[in-house]
């Protein structure tokens, strides 16, 4: 059984803020996330990641800098998390009350 979730991103224009976003992390930031969003995007006691439910099916991950991405996650027919937005704090608070 493959445990492992698929990243996949709601649109192009988020694929772009998220690459931006990844571009600001040091390497073993970058893989540190990829790895909790793969294998447990609702997160876990031992991560440093802050990871939190914002809304009934929508999850958030803080990072640095005041940095956020918001997702979904979607067990059914495939292990994928659907990243949502990508951006600021700010940007973040505007598109989780748009939601």
């Amino acid at each position: 059984m493959n445990d492992i979730y698929h990243i996949l991103v709601d649109s192009r224009k988020i694929e772009k803020d998220f690459h931006k976003l990844l571009d600001r992390l040091n390497e073993e930031q970058h893989i540190s996330l990829r790895k909790i969003l793969t294998t447990y995007p609702k997160g876990t006691s031992t991560t440093h990641w802050k990871i939190k439910k914002v809304k009934k099916d929508i999850w958030q991950c803080d990072l640095h800098d005041g940095y956020r991405i918001a997702y979904t996650i979607l067990d059914k027919p495939s292990k994928t998390v659907l990243i949502l937005f990508a951006g600021n704090h700010d940007d973040a608070a505007a598109f989780l009350r748009d939601k």
